[in-house]
């Protein structure tokens, strides 16, 4: 995987670590999986044409192997969403 230098608004990726951390994901990883949602959806969205109709990619079992990794606890964060349950 390429190293690229990008520069974050340091206030919003110091909010964000916390929160993504408690899911076990770093940024480097929220970042790889937000392009790939901007090359699977925005990318042909912007290439279409005005009269054809926008038929999203289908999803492919396993394109997120060894970007998104779930801890073994993830049973731990349940606790978090028991009002919603």
């Amino acid at each position: 995987m390429d190293t690229v230098p990008i520069n974050l608004n340091r206030e919003l990726a110091t909010k964000a670590k916390p929160v993504l951390s408690r899911y076990g994901i770093d940024i480097e990883t929220a970042l790889n999986v937000y392009l790939m949602q901007v090359v699977s959806d925005v990318i042909p969205l912007m290439q279409r044409s005005e009269n054809a109709e926008y038929v999203r990619p289908a999803f492919q079992f396993g394109c997120l192997k060894g970007v998104l990794n779930i801890d073994d606890d993830f049973s731990d964060v349940l606790a978090d969403f028991k009002e919603y349950m």
